[in-house]
Order: C-alpha cells, then sequence, then structure tokens
C-alpha cells in the first residue's frame, strides 16, 4: 500500500457482544501509521471512534474526532486514501477525517483487522 493508493474495506455484521473493533496500517506491529478503532463500550468510550499510531512500539496521542456511525449488525465501508502528508478515511456515513502520516513512510505492508466481524472484501487502488 503506498503514496497515491486507496484502500477499501467492506465488513458485514457487527456482533452485538463485540465492544471494538481495530484496523491497522503500517510497517509492523511496532510501527503501524493508522490505527483506527471504532468502540461501542470499551476502555471507558462509548460510541467513539478512536485514531492513533504507534512508533517504535509506543503508542502516541489518541484523537476522538466524533460522528461515530457504526452500527451492530449493519454492514459498512471504510475508504482510506493515502495521500502526500496522510491519510483520507471515508467513514460508513460519508464523512472524512484526515490522519497524519506520523511515522513518514512511503509505503506500508502491515495490514490487521482485529474485529468480530465478517471482512467481505478488501480492495486496493
Amino acid at each position: 500500500f503506498k503514496r497515491g493508493n486507496t484502500t477499501s474495506k467492506e465488513g458485514a455484521d457487527f456482533c452485538q457482544h463485540k465492544q471494538n473493533c481495530s484496523f491497522n496500517l503500517g510497517l509492523n506491529d511496532q510501527n503501524i501509521a493508522l490505527h483506527l478503532n471504532p468502540r461501542f463500550d470499551v476502555w471507558g468510550d462509548k460510541d467513539t471512534i478512536v485514531l492513533n499510531s504507534v512508533e517504535k512500539g509506543k503508542w502516541k496521542a489518541e484523537v476522538q474526532p466524533g460522528g461515530f456511525c457504526f452500527f451492530r449488525g449493519e454492514s459498512f465501508k471504510i475508504i482510506i486514501k493515502f495521500k502526500c502528508k496522510g491519510f483520507s478515511i471515508t467513514l460508513p456515513n460519508g464523512s472524512r477525517i484526515t490522519v497524519p502520516n506520523c511515522i513518514y513512510a512511503n509505503k506500508y505492508s502491515y495490514f490487521r483487522f482485529d474485529c468480530d466481524v465478517s471482512i467481505s472484501s478488501v480492495e486496493i487502488r
């Protein structure tokens, strides 16, 4: 996944008991450029989107942009575009969030989904 690419992730049916889900994009598990974590009700957060990154194994400050738009039992689609200075994320409701590329790499090969959902497609263009 390199600068200029777009990835689209589609999932279905967040399980009723799942409290959060995370999507990670980076170099490896110690260097994550983008951590997107919709939280239904966990770690003191309810219906919250959390964004952050990991550099050399250390988590950076969380950003909570608001606009929670994930629903249990419903399908969702997330689009992530890797631009010059960062990532443009289109959420299921069409709203956009911009996140800086804190690790400054030009390409990333580490993708990880920690979710109790069925990922129906991942597309990279």
